[in-house]
């Protein structure tokens, strides 16, 4: 009876079996990087937020006509027009979430794709271990 180390120690010197664990080790690898993306967008979206009620809180700021004179000395620009600056930022940040949430959905696709290319890659290897499994086994009873 061929045992499951043996099994494992024919699979060890066997080159198809070797070329599918390094596709192992590869895959992961991609998987890895496809996920360092996802969380680099996901905190793009946290910074994008957080800069975006920034925004929403000088525009409320803005309000009103109290400080006109004030503005219009200092910055040159009354505070209508600040208003309007505060929103177009507040703007430019929904656009930057946006963006990058779909970059967070291409890398999640990514991984998904990696995954289905490790379950086929896992069939092969199950599969040619079943192969190394029935050589040793049809090697021993030619011996017996």
């Amino acid at each position: 009876m061929i045992t499951q180390q043996q099994v494992y120690e024919a699979c060890q010197k066997d080159p198809k079996y070797q070329e599918l664990l390094d596709r192992v080790k590869g895959y992961n690898v991609e998987a890895s990087e496809y996920k360092q993306k996802q969380r680099q967008a996901f905190r793009k979206i946290i910074q994008f937020n957080r800069l975006e009620d920034l925004a929403m809180d000088k525009m409320a700021d803005c309000e009103g006509n109290d400080h006109d004179k004030a503005l219009l000395s200092c910055t040159g620009q009354d505070q209508e027009t600040w208003f309007c600056d505060w929103r177009s930022y507040e703007d430019l940040c929904f656009d930057s979430m946006v963006e990058a949430a779909i970059a967070a959905s291409n890398a999640q696709s990514m991984i998904d794709v990696v995954k289905d290319k490790q379950a086929i890659n896992a069939a092969l290897m199950t599969s040619r271990e079943a192969e190394i499994r029935a050589k040793l086994e049809k090697e021993q009873e030619e011996s017996n």
